[in-house]
């Protein structure tokens, strides 16, 4: 299969977007929801709504977490929503992250002035012996972590290792932060335990971005009752509202059931590409991923033979060879980073916008840029 792809041909392992045949097959939907929820709610969509969002679209993910929906916030995406979470923590709270996590989150955190430490990653979740220890001696503020297909390593959390989590954040008065927008995305043919939601939590933060699509950027997070008035003002003073024909699109297409066929679409054309990702990887480099990728958009791969002063020629080299990948140091947490910088190039690669062959390509020309630097 891999000798069908061209020389000529390239592939980019870095960003995270949804396929093109995807998008495709959602134009004429979102074509006719946004006609549809624009006639029906005229100008209450068109006009300043409330900054919480649109309540039907509220309602509906209150019903899906079995929350009040006063708890929801809906928002321009979910990497919005945490931020405003983490703009709403004193400035130089300790928040407590996964060795690695999601870049963007990270980056947001220490533009806050927050402090991150991380945990290590095992295949069932965080390490508990060391979360507790941090937990116990390190007076944090959050926890940020992604239970279910991690962004960037596709590992999933165990259930029991997550309560233990949930556990020991709420003996510790740490707001725990879910970020489960991967949560649906399961291609294996098993799909992923709800997370229960109680008074204190866990917080959980969402986005519609990989299930529907980037463009429509709308995202939501559920917070304790407690907190919804001091997070509440937080947003108010940062935007007016959200971007509220989205949000009636987003209800509607939920409501019509068209939503989760499109899920289910989805995972059908995902799988395959998932399948090949993980032959290749297995195949051209044994152990080097911690789990085999069962969902989501993301593999971690560290390159063991590739040291600090050699990884910006690699890169180019693989560039040259028509694929792109990055240095993904951005999404580790500090404490982690000589260590693992140690251990070679860490990289993050994704894989739903490409066929099976093109994906089995790259990995190929990324063994092959390997052999060159040994």
């Amino acid at each position: 299969m891999v000798g069908k792809i061209s020389e000529k041909q390239t592939i980019n392992f870095l960003r995270g977007v949804p396929s093109e045949e995807a998008l495709a097959r959602l134009v004429s939907l979102a074509a006719e929801g946004y006609r549809k929820v624009i006639r029906q709610h005229g100008t209450d969509v068109l006009q300043y709504g409330h900054f919480a969002g649109f309540k039907p679209l509220r309602d509906l993910i209150g019903n899906l977490h079995d929350v009040n929906p006063e708890r929801v916030i809906v928002g321009n995406g979910g990497l919005e929503m945490i931020s405003l979470f983490l703009k709403s923590l004193p400035t130089e709270s300790n928040i407590i992250v996964e060795q690695a996590s999601y870049d963007r989150v990270l980056l947001d955190a220490k533009r806050y002035g927050h402090h991150l430490i991380g945990v290590s990653l095992t295949p069932e979740g965080v390490d508990l012996n060391q979360f507790e220890n941090l937990v116990t001696k390190v007076k944090a503020r959050a926890f940020y972590g992604i239970p279910f297909h991690q962004n960037p390593t596709g590992i999933n959390y165990t259930e029991e290792n997550r309560k233990a989590v949930e556990l020991m954040c709420g003996e510790n008065e740490i707001l725990c932060v879910w970020d489960v927008c991967y949560q649906g995305l399961r291609y294996d043919g098993k799909a992923n335990d709800p997370i229960e939601i109680s008074e204190w939590g866990p917080i959980l933060a969402s986005s519609f971005t990989k299930t529907i699509s980037p463009g429509t950027k709308c995202g939501y997070i559920v917070v304790p009752n407690h907190y919804v008035e001091h997070l509440s003002g937080i947003i108010v003073n940062t935007r007016i509202n959200p971007n509220l024909p989205t949000q009636a699109f987003i209800a509607d297409f939920i409501e019509s059931g068209k939503y989760n066929d499109f899920l289910a679409y989805l995972c059908k054309l995902y799988k395959p590409r998932m399948d090949a990702l993980n032959t290749a990887l297995n195949g051209m480099f044994p152990g080097a991923i911690p789990v085999p990728i069962t969902g989501g958009f993301f593999a971690s791969l560290t390159f063991d033979n590739i040291s600090i002063d050699n990884e910006a020629a690699f890169i180019e080299s693989a560039k040259e060879a028509g694929v792109g990948i990055a240095a993904a140091w951005d999404a580790v947490a500090p404490n982690f980073r000589a260590e693992m910088r140690k251990k070679g190039l860490f990289t993050r690669l994704t894989f739903p916008a490409y066929e099976p062959d093109r994906i089995e390509w790259g990995i190929s020309k990324l063994k092959e840029t390997t052999n060159l630097f040994r």
